[in-house]
């Protein structure tokens, strides 16, 4: 059928034309891009598998890095346990030097000392030991404040007295603590002025027990304020000092640790000519004033006119110490220090150290997998170092187990560093494996082959230039009916 108003051929040349139009715009787009999938219109199940693909390359970038500072945590970690490891090995080395019978008292101290610095370098390291904000040396809990005591009712000598200077009178003496000198207390000069009558003299306890300044409880030699008071042996101190009610744990064991003051034929001098040394403790007292007169060693019970104040001087003390003034008179104490703990702010909370969880794997749809990464404490109250002292032979052998249990403990924890260090390691490599199939998979749906692309270019080229041509051939039609009108 002839007809002019519908040019069938030309509408279908048209249709023909606006496809390969269509795909050769989507060509185009893909070779532009490098994406077979542009659109969920596209593919919309392969873009979504893709995007899920995608989602997991990301989260294993993530990991990688996390895993990678995990690693950096422990190496972090095992550096400041390597320094401690040497330190260790110094400190076990004073202890076997110090537990040889050859050595005298000054030669011990100075032995204890350099441990006591060994021992502050560890905290030191185990509080400073720091990597993204994590402190995996440092004690897991805030430690027990050892300037305060752990049981019991007795006050602290700064709560006591309030200010530096401060003196109390009309005391009563007996068989109690009249308070506690906490750690870290500086040039402390106690003063106890007995009154003539009977006696009352300055002792000095630890808290797990040694009696480290005063007179001697049993022996020939023993103080009428001990025996005055029905204490006649370690066990009657124990039952009547030792109690919680004086700020001792039940595990307090009276030893006597006197260094060297309460030696017969010591003179008394108030200018506090003896001196002794304890824990890294230096001592200087006046001696006891009954016991030990310079004019008469009489130890009747009496203190006289010339020798009533008893003084004692710390330099600085290394743990806390309980003061007893026992006896059975009145006297007036005085107490004098430099630095008290409790005289300024109270100092910030030390580090702790925490678990850090460590993300090893996050694929899409699945909750995080972690592994943990446990506190590693090193400081001297976890290794057992507070517990150690080289100031006698005794003491200086039974440091050596500590000493070997503290290198064990950290041996352990540089293991378990290591251990882990390989692991993430071998999860770094499995990562890296896991990203480079899972590129490939998403490439195989979500990238562009260029060259069936190409092909597809050069063929819709074809087609759009073929159907254009044909166009102007179909759209000549109409005029072939002209022909059939007369002229």
């Amino acid at each position: 059928m002839a007809v002019i108003n519908s040019n069938l051929l030309s509408l279908t040349a048209q249709q023909h034309q606006g496809r390969a139009n269509s795909q050769l715009s989507s060509t185009l787009e893909r070779l532009s891009s490098g994406l077979k999938i542009n659109s969920a219109a596209d593919d919309a199940a392969g873009q979504a598998i893709g995007n899920r693909m995608e989602a997991n390359l990301n989260a294993n970038d993530a990991v990688t890095k996390g895993i990678n500072d995990g690693i950096s945590l422990m190496q972090t970690a095992e550096g400041g346990l390597d320094q401690i490891n040497d330190l260790l090995q110094r400190g076990r080395q004073l202890a076997v030097q110090a537990a040889n019978g050859t050595l005298s008292g000054d030669d011990r101290d100075a032995i204890n000392n350099e441990f006591l610095q060994i021992s502050e370098e560890v905290d030191r390291i185990a509080m400073d030991t720091e990597a993204f904000g994590k402190h995996p040396l440092a004690p897991g809990e805030v430690p027990e404040d050892i300037s305060t005591p752990s049981t019991g009712e007795v006050e602290s000598l700064k709560s006591l007295f309030g200010t530096s200077g401060t003196t109390l009178t009309g005391q009563s003496s007996g068989v109690k603590s009249v308070g506690f000198i906490p750690k870290g207390a500086e040039n402390v000069t106690i003063s106890v002025d007995g009154l003539p009558g009977p006696e009352d003299d300055i002792q000095i306890f630890t808290q797990d027990g040694k009696h480290v300044v005063g007179t001697p409880v049993t022996g020939t030699d023993a103080d009428a304020s001990w025996s005055g008071n029905a204490v006649l042996s370690p066990e009657d101190v124990e039952t009547q000092l030792f109690t919680a009610e004086n700020g001792f744990p039940d595990s307090a064991e009276y030893q006597d640790e006197l260094i060297g003051f309460t030696q017969e034929g010591e003179d008394f001098s108030q200018d506090m000519d003896i001196h002794g040394t304890y824990n890294g403790m230096q001592f200087q007292y006046t001696g006891d004033g009954d016991h030990y007169q310079s004019d008469d060693a009489n130890n009747d019970g009496n203190t006289y006119d010339a020798a009533t104040v008893e003084k004692l001087n710390i330099d600085r003390t290394t743990e806390p110490l309980f003061l007893a003034v026992t006896g059975s008179g009145s006297y007036n104490i005085t107490m004098d220090w430099d630095a008290m703990p409790g005289d300024a702010e109270a100092p910030a909370s030390p580090e702790t150290s925490s678990d850090t969880d460590i993300v090893m794997s996050a694929n899409y749809g699945k909750a995080p997998d972690k592994i943990t990464i446990e506190p590693t404490p090193a400081d001297s109250q976890t290794l057992g170092l507070e517990d150690i002292s080289l100031a006698t032979e005794k003491s200086a052998g039974l440091a050596l187990d500590t000493f070997d249990q503290a290198i064990s403990k950290v041996d352990g924890y540089r293991s378990e560093y290591g251990s882990l260090t390989n692991r993430f390691d071998s999860a770094i490599a499995n990562l890296d494996q896991q990203s480079v199939n899972t590129a490939a998979a998403r490439s195989r749906i979500m990238d562009a082959d260029y060259a069936q692309e190409s092909s597809k270019l050069m063929k819709q080229q074809v087609i759009q230039q073929a159907s254009q041509s044909i166009l102007a051939q179909a759209n000549q039609m109409p005029r072939n009916v002209l022909s059939l009108l007369p002229s």
